[in-house]
């Protein structure tokens, strides 16, 4: 007889999220996290009063079906946990912000692209947003097939890729535009409506999952060696010696992490493990004496994240000022501020020390965005992520529907590179595959 009825590898928000629907159902799970704590890439640092959200930032109020059903569920709406963002987003662009990007106010200065690209951009969306164009579920069969993001707005007009495309996609999702494909991205922007009433966790991005894994049974510290199929089920074998049986086993890693633990991954889903590519992301959370944010005009509003156009920085793609993203970010009377680094740049400066990464990214922190910003910084925390968010990439895209119809087996996946769609709704949404394939398996 098998320890458990499914033992769930990685305790991020998807292996949560699975745990907790399939407890729900009545198995007996348990979840074995390899780091100290549990919520993956929506973990958090607690630095000297700053909160610090080291992965995932925002969640939108369309779009994200999945969470909001777990936010309600949670109770975490009702307890006053999540936070309404006011401030705007911003293009920057020429040196200075074009505020309300992805707004319906955005219409008043056309969001800093030209009238010609205003109009190309009004004709894609019209498109995007015909009956039937996209499927975020289903992006593989979306009217824009594996066309990349370079691809499709070239092919409307070339500000769409610098001031639009290129700088919502690498700020958001970490992605260079000629790499990955456009339909994902499409899909995420139809289906959140824009950058309107978008919402946080108050006390931190980790708040559903502290709230998820204080229900389940987690094992930190807890690092997966191999899994394997063992008779009709599978085992776990862990780095401290011991090892685990259950009758299956939900895997929810990045995936270019899936086959350093499971080797003997079958030749049928090899294949769109492989072309599931993920972006590494660097991002510098400067914690300041004081709340800075990027200049603006005297009529300007005050913004939460200013998302750079291509070709004005050599090393930033994009700023959040979290202490008006939610002030409780931050202590009373100072500030936060995130400089996220291009993806262009990140390969060279993943292994540089923390001082160099800190060192350059104020000084064009400063230079670009906010006046003295270097003085007013006390610390920094640089965050690095090597599997940071899925690709997206032609290949993967074209495999996925083969993948998803394969049979279900005795290990099974989770993640947001399932829907080749880099958010925490891909993530916990997630769960939405891999549980019934679990269940279905179970009750043979």
């Amino acid at each position: 007889m098998s320890d458990l009825d499914v033992a769930v590898v990685g305790a991020g928000i998807a292996g949560l999220t699975t745990a907790h629907r399939l407890a729900q159902a009545g198995y007996r799970v348990e979840v074995f996290e390899s780091e100290s704590e549990a919520g993956g890439r929506m973990r958090c640092g607690r630095i000297d009063g700053y909160t610090i959200d080291r992965g995932a930032e925002t969640l939108a109020p369309f779009g994200y079906p999945s969470t909001w059903e777990l936010i309600r569920e949670l109770g975490l709406q009702e307890s006053g946990d999540v936070h309404r963002i006011r401030p705007p987003v911003a293009l920057w662009r020429d040196g200075r912000a074009f505020p309300w990007l992805g707004h319906p106010l955005s219409a008043l200065s056309r969001a800093g692209l030209s009238p010609a690209a205003w109009g190309q951009m009004l004709r894609l969306m019209a498109k995007a947003g015909r009956k039937g164009a996209l499927d975020p579920e289903h992006p593989e069969d979306s009217i824009f097939g594996t066309s990349t993001v370079t691809e499709l707005g070239r092919e409307y007009h070339p500000e769409l890729v610098d001031r639009m495309l290129e700088p919502i996609s690498a700020s958001a999702f970490g992605w260079t535009p000629e790499r990955s494909t456009a339909a994902p991205l499409m899909a995420i922007m139809l289906g959140t409506k824009g950058i309107l009433r978008w919402r946080t966790y108050k006390h931190g991005q980790d708040t559903m999952a502290r709230k998820l894994a204080e229900r389940l049974t987690v094992h930190v510290g807890k690092r997966v060696s191999t899994v394997k199929e063992d008779g009709t089920g599978a085992r776990l074998m862990f780095e401290d010696g011991t090892d685990v049986t259950a009758r299956a086993v939900v895997v929810t890693l990045p995936s270019p992490q899936i086959t350093s633990i499971y080797p003997d991954v079958p030749d049928e889903e090899r294949a769109f493990l492989e072309a599931s590519t993920f972006s590494p992301v660097m991002r510098v959370a400067c914690m300041l004496d004081r709340p800075l944010e990027p200049r603006r005009t005297t009529f300007g509003p005050k913004l939460y994240a200013a998302l750079i156009a291509r070709g004005e920085s050599p090393l930033l793609a994009g700023c959040t000022v979290e202490h008006n993203k939610c002030p409780e970010r931050a202590p009373a009377g100072k500030g936060l501020v995130s400089l996220l680094i291009s993806p262009r740049r990140v390969p060279g400066l993943f292994e540089a020390s923390d001082e160099d990464v800190s060192r350059l990214v104020l000084e064009e922190g400063e230079r670009l965005l906010i006046d003295g910003l270097q003085e007013a910084c006390v610390g920094t925390d640089v965050i690095r992520w090597k599997h940071a968010l899925p690709d997206a990439p032609p290949e993967a895209l074209a495999l996925r529907k083969r993948f998803i119809q394969r049979a279900p087996g005795p290990i099974e996946y989770a993640g947001d590179w399932l829907y080749l769609r880099p958010s925490s709704e891909a993530a916990i949404a997630s769960a939405k595959l891999a549980v019934p394939r679990v269940r279905a398996l179970l009750e043979r």
